[in-house]
C-alpha cells in the first residue's frame, strides 16, 4: 500500500467515523461523492474497519446507511492527534537522524488531515528534540544490505574510551533510541546478541559469507525490552532507585521499563519519596540517567550499583574541588 493511498483511505475512515459521530449514519453514495471514489471503494473501507480496527459498524435500515452497533472510541480526539501528529511529523523531518530518508512531499497530505479551524494552532505548539546524532546513510546502506541479504559485514567499532576493534557482525535489527541510531546484530567473534551504536562504526564492508545463525523475530523482540535502556541482554540486575520529592512527582509519571514497579513511602529525614525498582543489562546509561536528578535520588540496590555510583558522585567532587 503507497503512502498517498494510505493517507486517502484514513482521510475517508475518519470521515465515515465524524458523519456517524455527527449524523447518526453515513451513507456509501456521501462518502463516494465526497472523495470522488467509487463505491466499491468505500464498501472496502466499511469492511476495513469492520476486520482490521474491529469496529462495529453495520447497515441500519430504518436510517438508510451504516451505523457504530456498540460504542466505538478508536477516533476519539482525532482532531487533537492529527494536530499533534503533523507537528511531530514535521518537526522530525528537520531532524537529519530521524527521518533522513522520508519523502516531504506527504507532508502537505498529512495536513490536508487536520482540521481547518485547527490550523491556527500549529505555531502555539512545539515539539523539541533534546539531543540527536547524524545518520551516515552511506553506512546504513551496508548494514541494510547486510541485513536484506543475511551476510555478515567487518566493522571497525570504537568503545566508549575510543578504543577500536574489528568485529564480524550479521545485522539483524535497526532502533533509534534517544536520538541516536543503533544496530542488533549477532557478533561472530563472541557468539551472541550484541547493540552497536551506528557513530561508532568508523569502517564497514561486506563479505561473501552468510550469518552462521538467524534471530527469529521473538528473539529480537525479547532481547530489546530484555532490560533498561539501550544495551540489552539477559537481566544482570534488579535495580532499586528512591526519588524524593519534588523529583517523585515528576517520575511517578514516567515508564522507564514496562516491567518497572513503582512504589511510594516516607523517609523520616528526607520525607516523601517514590522508589522505582527495573530490570537492568548494562548500569552505566542508568547511573548516567539517575545522576542527572542529582541530591533527589538515590540508588538503594543493588550493592555494587549503589557503590558505582556514589563512586561517580565522589569523583566528581574530587575533580572539580581540586580544580578549583
Amino acid at each position: 500500500m503507497s503512502m498517498r493511498f494510505a493517507v486517502s483511505q484514513n482521510e475517508r475512515l475518519h470521515y465515515i467515523d465524524s458523519t456517524i459521530r455527527e449524523k447518526g449514519a453515513v451513507t456509501v453514495q456521501d462518502v463516494a461523492q465526497k472523495f470522488e471514489v467509487s463505491p466499491r471503494t468505500v464498501k472496502r473501507d466499511l469492511e476495513y474497519l469492520r476486520e482490521r480496527i474491529n469496529a462495529p459498524v453495520q447497515y441500519v435500515h430504518h436510517k438508510k446507511g451504516y451505523s457504530y452497533s456498540l460504542p466505538f472510541d478508536y477516533f476519539t480526539y482525532r482532531n487533537e492527534r492529527m494536530l499533534l501528529f503533523y507537528i511531530f511529523l514535521t518537526r522530525l523531518i528537520e531532524s537529519p537522524t530521524h527521518f533522513p530518508f522520508i519523502d516531504k512531499s506527504i507532508v502537505p497530505s498529512i495536513k490536508k488531515m487536520v482540521k481547518e479551524t485547527y490550523l491556527p494552532l500549529i505555531t502555539k505548539i512545539t515539539y523539541e528534540i533534546e539531543e540527536w546524532e547524524a545518520l551516515n546513510l552511506e553506512l546504513f546502506s551496508k548494514l541494510f544490505v547486510a541485513l536484506r541479504d543475511g551476510a555478515i559485514v567487518s566493522i571497525q567499532y570504537a568503545d566508549a574510551k575510543g578504543k577500536h576493534s574489528t568485529r564480524a557482525i550479521a545485522p539483524e535489527h535497526f532502533i533509534h533510541y534517544e536520538g541516536r541510531w543503533y544496530v542488533i546484530a549477532y557478533d561472530e567473534d563472541n557468539k551472541g546478541v550484541r547493540t552497536f551504536l551506528l557513530s561508532r562504526i568508523k569502517n564497514a564492508q561486506a563479505t561473501n559469507k552468510r550469518h552462521t545463525k538467524q534471530l527469529s523475530n521473538e528473539e529480537v523482540q525479547k532481547y530489546i525490552h530484555s532490560a533498561y535502556g539501550i544495551y540489552k541482554g539477559k537481566t544482570e540486575h534488579t535495580v532499586c532507585i528512591r526519588f524524593y520529592d519534588p523529583v517523585c512527582n515528576i517520575v511517578k509519571k514516567q515508564v522507564w521499563h514496562k516491567e518497572q514497579k513503582i512504589k511510594e513511602g516516607t523517609h523520616p529525614q528526607y520525607g516523601a519519596y517514590l522508589e522505582m525498582q527495573l530490570p537492568v543489562h548494562h548500569p552505566q546509561e542508568l547511573l548516567g540517567k539517575v545522576l542527572r536528578y542529582g541530591k533527589y535520588a538515590e540508588i538503594i540496590s543493588p550493592a555494587a550499583i549503589r557503590r558505582q555510583w556514589l563512586t561517580a558522585i565522589k569523583e566528581a567532587y574530587r575533580q572539580f574541588i581540586h580544580n578549583k
